[in-house]
């Protein structure tokens, strides 16, 4: 992998802890938790919708659509989508958890990159 300039400065992470980009058309969840930049794709696996844009406690990333919840961390699913009960709940082929997660550093320039 090589590390890609993007164009988000780390300093915007002072007044928010958490960002969506795209990159090659890939929605990109960046999070600043415990003064560390970490990235994971943000797309849910459930269903292929839904672009994980909600963060809680620094770093649980929540689907907008059924709540699945990925820790940014390790990519990991941390909690189901709620689906009606009686139906199981289906993924899309190309994005079974875990979400793949990307190593991200920041520029002497002070802009992120992201190893993708």
């Amino acid at each position: 992998m090589v590390f890609r300039k993007i164009s988000v400065m780390a300093k915007i992470f002072d007044a928010r802890d958490h960002a969506v980009v795209i990159i090659d058309n890939t929605p990109v969840l960046i999070v600043k938790h415990n003064g560390e930049f970490y990235a994971m794709d943000a797309r849910c696996p459930h269903m292929g919708c839904g672009v994980l844009s909600d963060v809680e406690d620094g770093h649980i990333a929540v689907c907008p659509l059924h709540k699945a919840k990925f820790d940014v961390l390790t990519g990991d699913m941390v909690s189901q989508p709620i689906v009606m009960p009686e139906r199981k709940c289906e993924f899309n082929k190309e994005l079974q958890p875990p979400l793949k997660t990307y190593r991200v550093r920041v520029s002497p320039e002070g802009l992120l990159e992201i190893d993708i």
